[in-house]
C-alpha cells in the first residue's frame, strides 16, 4: 500500500482554501488546512508535510514570515505560493525560502491542478 503524501494549505480566503484543498485531494494527497498563522504553526509542528501551499498574505502576516518562523519544520517540503503579486522581488523572497512554484491569483482549478501535478512529478 502506497502512503499518501501530506499537504498543508495555508490561506485565509475560504474560497481559495477550498479550491486548493480540493485540487490537492484529487491529486491523491492527504490534505490538511490552516486559515490562520497560528493554525499553520500548529500543523507544521504536528506532522511532516511533503507539500506546503501558502498564501502571500494570511491575516496580515506574510507567507514568508510563516516560512521563516518554521524553517526547521518545512525542510524538504515542496513549497507553492499563492499570490497576485507578480513582482520579481516577491518571487525572489519566496525562492530564497525554498518556494518551487507560484500560482497567481485569480486562481483557476485547471491551472492549479496542472502546476501541482507537474511539481509533484518533479519531486517524487
Amino acid at each position: 500500500m502506497e502512503l499518501r503524501r501530506n499537504c498543508l494549505v495555508i490561506d485565509d480566503d475560504k474560497i481559495a482554501l477550498k479550491l486548493a484543498a480540493s485540487c490537492c485531494h484529487e491529486l491523491g494527497l492527504k490534505v490538511y488546512i490552516a486559515d490562520t498563522p497560528t493554525e499553520a504553526v500548529d500543523e507544521l509542528k504536528r506532522r511532516r508535510y511533503e507539500l506546503i501551499v501558502v498564501d502571500h498574505h494570511v491575516h496580515g502576516i506574510s507567507g514568508c514570515e510563516i516560512l521563516d518562523h518554521l524553517r526547521s519544520h518545512v525542510r524538504g517540503a515542496a513549497i507553492v505560493v499563492f499570490t497576485s503579486d507578480t513582482s520579481d522581488a516577491t518571487r525572489a523572497m519566496y525562492e530564497a525560502r525554498g518556494a518551487m512554484e507560484f500560482l497567481y491569483k485569480p486562481l483557476s482549478k485547471p491551472a492549479m491542478h496542472f502546476k501541482l501535478k507537474m511539481l509533484l512529478d518533479r519531486v517524487a
